[in-house]
């Protein structure tokens, strides 16, 4: 695991929202995790956050889910797969040197590319150089493995992947991983945007675990949830 060193944390209280963790919005992340673990039967090792379009608040949200696992004593890996516009090396203040595509690409093993974070528990996996074919990769046996031995590896792995529409890469990611939440925001995503998505997922045969509405219009609260 690299050891780097975080450029801003002052940025990164306010972006996980820690100046307060009793805070509506905060407590209501931790009910949306129980939410899920809950959810099913099975125990669930791998997840996607997604959303339809972009600017849902999508890599906030898979964020802060990461870290109430944490808090849970949980071992957690967060993972960019957002390749085309990654975003999670800059809510932590890192280095997006090296990522999941070194890993992909075989160029570095997973352990070399694994950052550390400020929190116990919490560890994350950037996405790295953007590849001619994000696509391609997602879909490969490459990441079949990566995922297999990250689930063997840590209690949970939250990846944030690329919004559905605009790109098959979400649609490819959610027929490897165990479940995936959708990501909407309030008074942003119109409703036939969520449901084109939602179909664009349950075509590929993927599990949809539920659905979050970020962004609430209210003063006490950030967040609501669906699940199915």
């Amino acid at each position: 695991m690299r050891k780097t060193k975080i450029k801003d944390k002052k940025r990164l209280n306010i972006i996980l929202n820690r100046e307060n963790a009793k805070s509506i919005p905060y407590e209501q992340m931790k009910n949306i995790r129980s939410s899920i673990q809950f959810a099913s039967t099975k125990e669930l090792k791998s997840l996607i956050v997604t959303s339809p379009e972009s600017g849902t608040g999508k890599s906030f949200v898979a964020t802060n889910l990461a870290l109430t696992y944490a808090e849970q004593g949980k071992k957690v890996l967060l993972v960019d797969t957002d390749l085309r516009r990654p975003t999670i090396h800059k809510m932590f203040g890192k280095e997006n040197i090296l990522g999941i595509t070194s890993v992909l690409t075989g160029q570095e093993t997973i352990d070399d590319c694994v950052q550390d974070t400020i929190f116990n528990s919490l560890t994350i996996l950037t996405s790295g150089f953007l590849p001619p074919n994000p696509a391609e990769l997602l879909e490969s046996e490459e990441m079949k493995a990566i995922i297999k031995q990250l689930t063997t590896d840590y209690d949970i792995v939250i990846f944030d992947a690329p919004p559905v529409l605009p790109v098959v890469d979400s649609a490819l990611l959610s027929t490897l991983v165990d479940g995936v939440i959708f990501v909407i925001r309030s008074r942003y995503t119109e409703q036939g945007a969520a449901v084109k998505a939602v179909e664009k997922i349950k075509s590929a045969g993927s599990r949809i675990i539920g659905t979050i509405l970020n962004d609430k219009s209210s003063k006490d609260s950030g967040y609501e949830a669906e699940y199915y």
